[in-house]
């Protein structure tokens, strides 16, 4: 899902948003109430440690100047091999592959998270297969994929290595939209600090607002793919970013792997030292700006949505 230049920002909230000229829906997930699980009256996920969005191809050098701004020494990328290279090729998915794209003064980590079965998968019909085999419920078919990267989490393990040593540099985390495999990822994270479901849900939501104007022209490539083969609301649902994915894939992630906590200790044998670790690097003793304070089953349904909590 190819984002060759960002639409323009300067309608979309900052924070969370970033401006960064050129790639679409980057923002900060810092300063979320982390209380949904710990029920500490003052805590968030720290600002400035990771940013999330969507894949930086089409950067322009005022973009090259913002990103530099927010010091990311670290870019993890979680685009299949499939979707990166430097010829102008098309692939299964009906997208151009995009260049790999090294940012000044960072480092950039390619963890592809979908299993080589799934990437074989991208060439020709059976990439349509798979989309038809996992029907029309969008929410099944988000939670689906979902699974397979929690499945093959080992592979995030480089990431979560760099959020548990001391002082960690801050770091970008993306796919191609920064939309789904990016949730995902971002999901694991917050739950582990603390967000609440609906909280973290939210967060996810605000993809739609970043895909505005870029997602009917992904919708409109993906439509002349004669390889695919697919109807153009389902085509269109693939660019949606509904608060019900999240909230089904923590369900799923509290009763399959018995929460995040566990999910890190037990399937991925992250050390109690190193979760530890990591949940002291994404939490700070600082006031929420998004969200509220009181606890998880207090907030109502639909009033996360960037309510910013003002000082005093």
């Amino acid at each position: 899902m190819s984002s060759h230049a960002a639409p323009h920002t300067s309608t979309l909230p900052t924070p969370p948003f970033v401006p960064v000229p050129g790639v679409v829906n980057v923002r900060d997930i810092g300063g979320y109430s982390t209380n949904g699980l710990h029920h500490q009256p003052r805590s968030s996920i720290r600002r400035g440690l990771i940013y999330r969005g969507g894949q930086p191809s089409g950067i322009t050098p005022e973009g090259r100047a913002a990103f530099k701004t927010l010091g990311i020494k670290k870019v993890y990328d979680l685009r299949t091999k499939e979707e990166i290279g430097t010829e102008a090729k098309e692939s299964a998915l009906g997208m151009l592959r995009q260049p790999i794209v090294e940012l000044e003064e960072t480092e950039r980590i390619h963890l592809d998270v979908f299993a080589e079965e799934d990437v074989a998968n991208h060439d020709k019909t059976r990439a349509a297969q798979k989309w038809e085999k996992m029907g029309k419920n969008t929410t099944e078919r988000f939670i689906a994929k979902a699974i397979e990267i929690l499945e093959y989490g080992v592979r995030l393990v480089p990431l979560f290595a760099h959020l548990a040593a001391p002082d960690p540099a801050p770091i970008y985390l993306h796919c191609t939209t920064g939309k789904d495999r990016t949730g995902t990822v971002i999901m694991l994270l917050s739950r582990l600090a603390g967000v609440s479901k609906e909280t973290v849900a939210e967060e996810y939501a605000l993809t739609d607002l970043a895909l505005r104007e870029e997602a009917p022209r992904l919708v409109e490539k993906m439509l002349k793919n004669p390889n695919l083969g697919l109807d153009e609301e389902t085509v269109r649902q693939i660019f949606v970013a509904k608060k019900d994915y999240i909230l089904g894939l923590c369900d799923v992630l509290e009763e399959r792997y018995g929460g995040a906590e566990q999910y890190f200790r037990d399937y991925l044998k992250v050390s109690a030292a190193d979760v530890q670790a990591i949940k002291s690097a994404l939490v700070v003793d600082e006031r929420p700006i998004f969200g509220k304070e009181e606890k998880k089953e207090d907030i109502p349904k639909g009033m996360l949505s960037l309510s910013i909590v003002k000082p005093g």
